[in-house]
């Protein structure tokens, strides 16, 4: 059985980030004169020369925060909170707010900037080496949005008097009126009495601030107690042990992949706690296998109470996360269990995924034809957030050091890569082409290599595209409910009567011929119902395999009234 988290290969990046660093195409303090003067990267770093002359002799510009949000206009906005207040300018009336471009052009061009800024969040220290490492190249098109955008960064930076802005939101927010997009940073203010104010901020009650400020507009629709929720949720790993996530994802009419979330910890799966032991023995995961859709009858005689009180506990976990969801009994039992692995977020984190069925897994926003829950009927306590936004959060949380040193080095890598092919471009005698080659190859190689550590560490898109392969088979839960009513019918000792078993069994065939349809009992009802079990079923209970034993058999029993545990 492998693990996704042997695959945080953070020290090959690091060395891979000390090779690109010392190639130095962008460091003149490197170079002798002589050869600084046969160099192409020399009439970049004289354009930037002349450039640092004429600003140093202008005036600069006088800076100020935006009141109002301009058509088709890029912005980067910063929300400082503490408890319940918010930092806002002396109007009352507005956020940190800076224009970045006058027209940001297509939607793709605002997808790519925001995706490069998500790296650019992870090291704010290096923000202005990095530009200015960007402004020694000239006439690169793909540079003047991010360079853009790292110099309204700065602007924030000296405006508010810090540093860190914190956390970029997962998403960019849109005015509907007027076309605008802000990206938005979060962060919260721990110790505001020794915090030193700049440029007329000051502190104001949420409260105060909605009532001044209406949401119809794009500065009052930018601060939400969704966006607040969201960033000290991402900052929270779920308590040690192995869990149970629920993986859907979904395709949007934009082309955005999302993942479905908890509001509550949206840097993790939708999941319950199963135990708080985080490791599955070989023999444990063994006797789940054995439960694929090839063998949904076998039973293993030999099975040790080990084995059952695990199957009993993924059981449980199971049941407790589909009525988490909303998601009704017949539609649980296709559910499957990711097969191919137990995910490992942490030495202390796994997860066990389950999954909706194969056209649920990942499936077009607009697609009507499926039979799975939608978003009006799945918990309300959920959110669809871009995989890649999910992604950076999820890594931030559980394995930090690898998203700090990949982020370093593509960012490295994207800048020395782009003075590389502009040297070898502009190259005319036979050594400066036979230089900048092997150069270039060289950096195509470490690019190649990051993308590939990349992948690995992408455990979503992996399970998703494993799970929706024809050849895959996964872990019916129905197949999981049936092999646990099969070891109490075999197992004379457990106070379970034969009535029972043939109840449970004819719930199990009803759901076959019923998979659309949901019982004659209301919601409200089974969830009553199974309230009144879980009480029944205590830690001690479930943590004692003969406590257990007797009470399973009685829990089964409800699965009659459309409920199952």
């Amino acid at each position: 059985m492998t693990s996704k988290g042997t695959r945080y290969d953070t020290e090959q990046i690091e060395e891979i980030y000390r090779e690109v660093k010392g190639y130095q195409l962008l460091d003149d303090s490197s170079s002798s004169s002589s050869e600084l003067s046969s160099s192409p990267i020399l009439h970049t770093a004289k354009n930037s020369l002349r450039r640092g002359l004429l600003a140093l002799f202008s005036a600069p510009p006088t800076i100020k925060f935006a009141k109002s949000a301009k058509r088709d206009s890029l912005y980067l906005a910063c929300v400082l909170y503490n408890k319940d207040r918010v930092m806002v300018t002396e109007e009352d009336r507005y956020l940190p707010l800076l224009e970045v471009e006058n027209s940001y052009g297509t939607n793709a061009t605002v997808t790519t900037a925001f995706n490069w800024l998500m790296k650019v969040n992870c090291h704010w220290s290096e923000i202005n080496k990095l530009k200015h490492d960007m402004e020694k190249l000239n006439n690169v098109t793909s540079y003047s949005v991010k360079l853009l955008l790292l110099t309204a960064l700065q602007q924030l930076q000296s405006l508010t008097g810090v540093q860190d802005l914190g956390m970029l939101h997962y998403q960019p927010i849109r005015d509907e009126n007027t076309g605008a997009v802000v990206f938005v940073f979060v962060r919260q203010i721990l110790d505001s009495k020794h915090f030193s104010f700049q440029q007329n901020l000051k502190w104001t009650t949420l409260v105060k601030f909605h009532k001044n400020t209406p949401r119809s507009d794009c500065l009052g629709s930018i601060l939400s107690t969704e966006l607040i929720m969201y960033r000290e949720g991402s900052h929270q790993p779920v308590s040690p042990g192995l869990h149970l996530g629920y993986l859907q994802a979904e395709l949007c009419n934009n082309g955005v992949l999302r993942v479905m979330v908890s509001s509550q910890s949206p840097n993790s799966l939708p999941s319950v706690k199963i135990r708080d032991n985080a490791n599955v023995t070989k023999d444990e995961w063994k006797s789940l296998l054995e439960l694929s859709s090839h063998c949904q009858q076998c039973t293993d005689n030999q099975s040790n109470k080990s084995k059952n009180l695990f199957k009993r506990q993924l059981v449980r976990a199971t049941r407790k996360l589909m009525d988490y969801l909303n998601i009704p009994a017949d539609v649980a039992l296709r559910h499957e269990i990711y097969s191919c692995e137990v995910l490992e977020f942490s030495p202390r984190v796994s997860f066990i995924i389950l999954l909706p069925p194969s056209p649920a897994i990942c499936h077009q926003r607009s697609d009507a034809k499926l039979t799975y829950p939608t978003d009006t009927q799945i918990n309300q306590e959920t959110l669809r957030v871009p995989v890649k936004s999910f992604e950076v959060s999820h890594l931030h949380t559980y394995q930090p050091s690898f998203i700090s040193s990949y982020t370093k080095a593509m960012l490295a890598l994207d800048v020395e890569m782009t003075a590389a092919l502009q040297a070898q471009r502009e190259a005319f005698s036979r050594t400066e082409i036979e230089t900048t080659k092997p150069l270039v190859e060289d950096l195509k190689a470490h690019n190649l290599t990051l993308e590939n550590i990349w992948k690995e560490a992408r455990w979503l898109t992996d399970v998703v595209r494993t799970a929706r392969e024809k050849n895959y088979t996964g872990i019916l839960v129905k197949a999981l409910y049936q092999n646990l009513l099969n070891e109490h019918k075999g197992d004379t000792s457990q106070h379970y009567s034969t009535k029972e078993a043939s109840c449970c069994q004819h719930q199990l065939t009803k759901s076959d011929q019923h998979k659309s349809n949901t019982n004659n009992c209301g919601t409200t009802n089974n969830a009553d119902t199974m309230t009144s079990c879980n009480t029944s079923i205590s830690n001690e209970e479930l943590s004692d395999p003969e406590a257990s034993d007797r009470v399973i058999p009685c829990a089964l029993n409800y699965l009659d009234m459309g409920a199952f545990i």
